[in-house]
């Protein structure tokens, strides 16, 4: 049996009895969103939901590209949206997945983002 969710991150249920049992959570272009602290914590309510062991976490996020410098971030200004948002290294992304209690199983590098398959770190 397969059931998707497509959910806003807010919007799950963290109380529910399916804690623990979901296979795959792909997150895209999300953490760009939230600082440090505010991505830790849905990386961890996130993976506290995957099933040990053998659940996955893609998460893909922009990246420093081209004349920009690959060890600090990146913070864009309000445009017609109107909302800010953070670009980050891979090393500070990978540094936030180690707080989150995050294991990198395998990067893929694009143009513009990278995307990381996760696991739990047992």
């Amino acid at each position: 049996r397969c059931t998707f969710t497509c959910s806003r991150i807010e919007e799950l249920d963290q109380d529910s009895d399916d804690t623990s049992s979901i296979d795959l959570v792909w997150l895209q272009w999300t953490l760009q969103y939230l600082t440090d602290a505010d991505a830790v914590e849905t990386l961890q309510n996130l993976a506290a939901r995957l099933i040990l062991r053998t659940g996955i976490l893609i998460v893909k996020e922009n990246r420093p590209y081209g004349a920009a410098r690959q060890d600090r971030f990146q913070m864009d200004t309000p445009g017609v949206s109107g909302r800010y948002d953070i670009t980050r290294s891979d090393d500070h992304h990978r540094l936030l997945f180690q707080r989150a209690g995050l294991t990198v199983n395998q990067t893929e590098e694009g143009v513009e983002t990278n995307s990381y398959a996760l696991s739990l770190t047992v």
